[in-house]
């Protein structure tokens, strides 16, 4: 198994860089500084590679890209800005799950929106009383004729206020368990929802919302898989998410990394570069080890998924070291930069805000603990 990028994989990572310093990195420093929600012509810019569309089989109107090649990109953007990351990634994963799970109504009513990304999309399962425990959605849906009248609260949905469609999971009147759960696809302008953005410490430019369903009609052709089937569907890209998230992490892990090396070579105190010091060269070889570990259990997992191979372990170390090693990457980036690094003049703060969420982003760092405990022992402690 190897770890080194493919000569096409470079290539994809250079262009892509290119594109990113060029386009999107001007932008940043004022939205961000602003807490200005980025909008969706900036998203629509990421079609010149067509980024939604990148997991997405040709047949469905998608690039086929390996998985690999397409976490490469995920570093790459969420290295120059975690805000359009966490939309963009949210919406291509929404693409990929109508084109391999909708019917062929679904996927000519929402893909072609979403994959040349005028359109975005956002998945809406964790309501305020359920988190981990999927299996507890409290949100109803009822039969109602040719429709499903929806009724609940989601919570901390990602890209929530601004999506043209959500995967909404309800239950199903009747249902209990994760057996009960169904996956709708709930259009914004065919069955209209509330939405309340929730102010949050970091990625200020991509909203966190809360989604409010009052008896809202969905068309029945809009159910998305199997009545009850809909929990299933969502823990089936369970690993692929989570390597995502670890790639993530990655990219602002080197981000921060990139940012201290600079400073050290050109801060001077003592009449010397502080590069020079040998606990600021501690703190970065550290940095630096990090995010090369980081790197070769994200790549190992995302070459496993890209095989189609089992590897809820894998895809759970790589998870939980990159999102906790990279806390304390960007952490140590601060302390590099010093005082500045506290400022708002330098970005190594807001690094650190960024990549906070990732701990918890599908699954917590605690959860992704008992998954590993159990592949390695074979006795859950879930309940």
């Amino acid at each position: 198994m190897g770890f080194e990028l493919t000569e096409e994989q470079r290539l994809i990572k250079d262009n892509f860089r290119a594109f990113l310093e060029k386009e999107i990195v001007p932008l940043v420093d004022d939205y961000e500084r602003e807490r200005r929600t980025l909008g969706k012509d900036i998203i629509k810019k990421l079609d010149e590679f067509r980024f939604a569309a990148a997991l997405v089989s040709e047949d469905a109107g998608g690039v086929d890209l390996d998985f690999q090649s397409y976490c490469v990109m995920v570093e790459e953007l969420s290295r120059a800005w975690p805000s359009l990351r966490t939309l963009a990634t949210t919406s291509a994963m929404m693409c990929s799950l109508i084109a391999s799970r909708g019917t062929a109504e679904q996927r000519e009513k929402c893909l072609p929106g979403l994959l040349a990304m005028d359109e975005i999309g956002c998945f809406a399962l964790t309501e305020p009383n359920v988190g981990s425990d999927a299996s507890s959605v409290e949100t109803k849906a009822v039969r109602s004729g040719d429709h499903y009248l929806l009724s609940g609260t989601k919570t901390l949905i990602t890209g929530g206020s601004m999506a043209d469609v959500a995967v909404v999971y309800a239950r199903v009147s009747g249902g209990d368990g994760a057996g009960g759960v169904s996956a709708f696809l709930v259009r914004q302008d065919e069955s209209p929802f509330e939405t309340r953005d929730i102010a949050k410490m970091g990625m200020h430019c991509a909203p966190l919302a809360e989604l409010v369903f009052d008896e809202c009609a969905v068309p029945a052709a809009n159910r998305l898989g199997e009545e009850g089937g809909g929990l299933k569907m969502a823990l089936h890209g369970l690993n692929s998410g989570r390597v995502n998230v670890a790639f993530a992490a990655l990219g602002l892990g080197q981000a921060a990394l990139d940012a201290s090396i600079s400073y050290a070579r050109d801060r001077e105190q003592f009449g010397k570069p502080i590069a020079s010091f040998q606990l600021v060269q501690q703190m970065i070889v550290e940095m630096s080890l990090k995010v090369d570990i980081a790197r070769l259990l994200a790549m190992r997992a995302a070459e496993m998924v890209n095989k189609k191979v089992e590897c809820r372990r894998e895809a759970s170390y790589a998870k939980l070291y990159a999102t906790e090693a990279m806390v304390e990457v960007t952490n140590t980036a601060i302390q590099v930069h010093g005082g500045y690094g506290y400022t708002s003049e330098f970005a190594v703060e807001r690094y650190y805000r960024d990549l906070r969420h990732l701990t918890m982003a599908e699954g917590t760092t605690q959860v992704q603990t008992l998954i590993i405990g159990r592949e390695i022992l074979g006795v859950s402690a879930f309940v």
